[in-house]
């Protein structure tokens, strides 16, 4: 396991800018099944991306992010699946990152989220799974666009969540990266 990151400058006589930084962070706090992943006790950071590889012990259907836990009716978005036409959900209890049949194979996701505490939060996400396995199936992908319209509270507990017969198998990993 990664314990220490050192970024060195190997340019003679030029030095890193004061206020120069750099965050790392990683989480994988999967348990062998289950069917919500959280990652909590973040540090409250301008931006923060999400990267979910997702493996399935089932069959999954819906996949969402859920922020602070926070379950009202404060998360909307656009998204669109294969490239189809957009369609758009508002006041739900998650941000769905993904919509559509039910699938049996493996899923990847990258969420791109801006994090600031007077604003709403922004989401981009990027989505692809395994319909079925081999070369003759194509995997889906799905682009979501959403927001958390909280305005009081950064982000510091991000929740993944799923629906459907499985749940998530043992192997699967969220990961948080952030920085201001």
């Amino acid at each position: 396991n990664i314990t220490q990151v050192n970024v060195v400058d190997h340019y003679a006589g030029s030095n890193f800018a004061a206020g120069s930084y750099i965050t790392v962070w990683g989480i994988n706090p999967a348990p062998v099944t289950a069917d919500v992943i959280t990652v909590d006790s973040l540090e409250a950071k301008k931006h923060l991306m999400v990267q979910g590889n997702l493996l399935n012990s089932g069959e999954l259907n819906t996949v969402a992010l859920q922020f602070n836990s926070d379950t009202g009716n404060n998360y909307s978005r656009r998204y669109s699946v294969n490239g189809g036409a957009d369609a758009t959900d508002t006041s739900q209890p998650s941000l769905e990152i993904e919509q559509g049949s039910a699938w049996s194979g493996d899923c990847f996701f990258t969420a791109q989220i801006i994090n600031e505490a007077a604003k709403e939060k922004l989401v981009q996400s990027e989505w692809i799974d395994q319909q079925s396995t081999g070369a003759g199936s194509a995997p889906r992908r799905a682009e979501v666009v959403g927001k958390w319209s909280n305005t009081s509270n950064a982000i510091t507990t991000i929740k993944v969540i799923q629906d459907g017969s499985g749940s998530f198998a043992e192997g699967s990993e969220v990961t948080v990266y952030g920085t201001d």
